[in-house]
């Protein structure tokens, strides 16, 4: 269990209804030991999950767009704008049995300072059954983990932000608690015209500070780099979406046998497509290599790995939706309402 994907923890989450969730559980969201600090034992999995509902239809955790919102900060602290001063996002994404992730953010500008930020991230895993080792029925526990982000962002020079981002981040199963530190740097380059976006973000550099038990040791979280382009046709209505992650190594196998190269590269990338027709709608696709191939089993991924996803801007509130496919077993609806509060209540 300790080398687990996050997509594979999602599918494990869909089967189990018992006491060992907690050992899944605390192997998955804290694990990596066994998998030293590769990508494929990632601790505290939910902070890889892309709250930026544009983002996700158009492949996930990109670092860089072309149309900044709040819930970028999520993804990137560079990836914040001035014209985002006020802006809130709020997002819910309903999974499968009660599981859910919801998040919350929130942009400031200062003259003069630069962009605050807050957010919150949250995981919830649902009410599961609790039994002893001979099957009698305990009661029942819950689950979930939460991220609180503190960003600041700052225009350094023309088309260039750089940010920076402090996150304590708890977990809790049943009646044990965990707390981790982190920290998330980055930055984005906006050509003059504003058709190319690039971005590189360091995201996860950090600690569990108190693990589910004493006895276990202190593990660092599983830093990722990222590096993502953003690239908007001249007089046409179509953006293109390429990010590079898992940066911090080669191999992405999740066992023993080495992957070929180009299956292997094509793990490390994002795919996603956006079409524009007009300022007030989009509509976009993307793809996940990586998800897509440890997903399928037996021939029977589905759509595992593709997702899709439109928004709708109607005066000053923005609706926007996106679908993830995981697994047959199920896939990630995620919503997001966005408005700007100053604007709202301006006559």
């Amino acid at each position: 269990m300790l080398g687990l994907t996050y997509m594979h923890y999602i599918c494990v989450m869909f089967s189990l209804r018992w006491r060992s969730v907690v050992a899944a559980m605390a192997a998955v969201s804290f694990g990596g030991v066994a998998q030293g600090q590769s990508r494929s034992g990632n601790a505290m999995p939910f902070l890889d999950e892309p709250p930026a509902t544009r983002l996700v239809a158009t492949g996930g955790m990109h670092v860089a767009s072309g149309v900044p919102t709040a819930a970028m900060l999520f993804h990137n602290p560079g990836m914040l704008a001035d014209s985002l001063n006020g802006c809130i996002d709020l997002n819910i994404s309903p999974i499968a049995d009660g599981m859910k992730y919801a998040s919350v953010a929130y942009v400031h500008s200062v003259d003069g300072v630069g962009n605050l930020a807050l957010g919150v991230q949250y995981a919830g895993y649902g009410t599961f059954d609790e039994t002893d080792e001979e099957g009698n029925d305990l009661g029942s526990f819950r689950a979930s983990d939460a991220a609180f982000y503190l960003t600041y962002n700052r225009q350094l020079a023309p088309g260039l932000h750089l940010g920076a981002t402090f996150k304590p981040i708890v977990s809790r199963i049943a009646d044990r608690g965990a707390f981790g530190l982190a920290f998330d740097m980055g930055g984005t380059l906006v050509r003059k015209d504003g058709r190319l976006v690039a971005g590189l973000a360091f995201r996860n550099a950090g600690v569990v500070a108190k693990r589910y038990s004493e006895a276990e040791e202190r593990d660092a979280l599983d830093f990722d780099i990222m590096a993502s382009l953003s690239y908007k046709a001249e007089n046409a209505p179509f953006r293109l979406q390429l990010t590079l992650k898992d940066l911090t190594q080669w191999q992405l196998s999740n066992n023993d046998t080495k992957l070929n190269f180009g299956d292997n590269l094509m793990r490390h990338l994002l795919l996603g497509f956006e079409f524009t027709p007009v300022k007030a709608f989009y509509f976009g696709f993307g793809y996940d290599q990586r998800k897509r191939r440890e997903l399928t089993g037996d021939g029977a991924g589905g759509a595992a790995g593709f997702s899709w996803g439109a928004g709708l801007k109607i005066r000053k509130i923005a609706v926007q939706y996106a679908h993830s496919r995981y697994h047959i077993a199920g896939s990630l609806n995620s919503i997001t309402i966005s408005t700007n509060w100053r604007k709202l209540m301006s006559r």
